[in-house]
């Protein structure tokens, strides 16, 4: 325990590392049943990655959605039209702070928009979701997000060929 100036034992550490790994944990589970939820246009599912009292900020806009529940509805009401999605996640940044945290997450969203006569466009977006969490219950919880998205491009899409 050298260049430690606390009376800890080796034990307390590593429960406290082992804790906080845990932590993570289960706020990378949190993120990842988000989009998991929102893939499988789970909108109930999605509603309960979040704090009743959370407020989010989706695609820069200025409108606050309230609670799981406004986050739902709101993504309901964008996504449901189209054919399917896929939101892959690409790394995190997770800051523990007893019953709070803070989560920095990228990730690519490829969107199938369906067009008329059979046509159909993907959109693949770059986002970074910078989320704050806390500690409910068994589990973590986001009370606070901002979506942002940072680059596009979209391809047609093409049948598959299996």
């Amino acid at each position: 325990m050298s260049g430690c100036h606390s009376t800890h034992t080796k034990w307390e550490y590593v429960m406290t590392d082992s804790a906080i790994a845990l932590d993570k944990l289960a706020i990378r589970e949190t993120i990842e049943d988000y989009l998991n939820f929102l893939d499988a246009k789970d909108w109930d599912g999605i509603a309960s990655c979040f704090s009743d009292d959370a407020k989010s900020w989706y695609n820069l806009e200025p409108q606050v959605l309230e609670g799981g529940r406004g986050v739902a509805d709101f993504l309901r009401r964008r996504i449901s039209h189209y054919g399917s999605t896929d939101h892959a996640l690409s790394n995190l940044h997770i800051v523990v702070d007893g019953d709070l945290a803070t989560c920095d997450s990228r990730l690519t969203a490829s969107l199938l928009y369906l067009g008329t006569e059979g046509s159909a466009q993907i959109a693949v977006r770059a986002i970074w979701y910078r989320d704050k969490l806390r500690r409910s219950a068994d589990r973590w919880v986001i009370y606070e997000r901002r979506h942002e998205p940072q680059w596009q491009y979209d391809v047609p899409s093409h049948p598959l060929r299996l």
